[in-house]
């Protein structure tokens, strides 16, 4: 059984290698084959528990398109997670399924996104996650400005995930899940490397 601010378990069912490689063969025009891989970084990183993302399309591995730390603090009646990029990408890239490179990372290459913090509730058998209200998680994409709208639900076994990116004048969904949410199995397990 879980509790509110139980960053414990929340790190140990997201520390996986996910793939929705299912849903991609039974729904291709709607869903790539992508594959979200995070490994806990040591409790010493930062204060809370963190998380390195990588998360790319599965036959380009080496390219993730998204690379981020996940910082998760625990507040009076949820768990509030900070997204973090890094000043230089390229140096990191790989260090999800390489655990050598994982342990070369350090908390003064990375930069919060501002605007981005997710509030993180627990339901009584899993979590989920929302971008914190407000449209102030701003990003360009095909040159087009747009505002987070995500969220997700983890369980021990499965993550789903709405990704998607709006209009900030209109709400328009400019990119993302018009299909409904991805849907991810766990691949392979590093909930043994959560140390919190």
């Amino acid at each position: 059984m879980s509790h509110a601010t139980d960053i414990s378990t929340l790190l140990k069912w997201m520390a996986a290698d996910f793939s929705n490689q299912a849903q991609a063969i039974e729904n291709p025009p709607f869903f790539a084959h992508i594959r979200v891989c995070m490994r806990p970084l040591p409790s010493s990183f930062l204060p809370g528990g963190c998380l390195y993302l990588e998360q790319a399309y599965d036959f380009m591995l080496g390219q993730p398109y998204r690379v981020r730390v996940l910082r998760f603090l625990p507040q009076e009646d949820h768990i509030l997670l900070e997204n973090y990029t890094f000043k230089d990408q390229e140096s990191v890239i790989g260090a999800a399924r390489e655990q050598q490179k994982l342990t070369t990372i350090e908390a003064d290459q990375l930069e919060k996104m501002p605007g981005c913090d997710m509030t993180v509730r627990w339901t009584g058998h899993s979590f989920i996650g929302k971008v914190v209200p407000g449209k102030n998680c701003m990003v360009v994409r095909k040159g087009k400005t747009s505002y987070l709208d995500n969220e997700f639900e983890i369980t021990n076994d499965k993550l789903i995930s709405y990704d998607r990116g709006r209009d900030p004048e209109t709400d328009e969904l400019l990119w993302g899940s018009i299909a409904g949410p991805f849907e991810f199995e766990k691949r392979q397990r590093f909930d043994h490397e959560v140390l919190v």
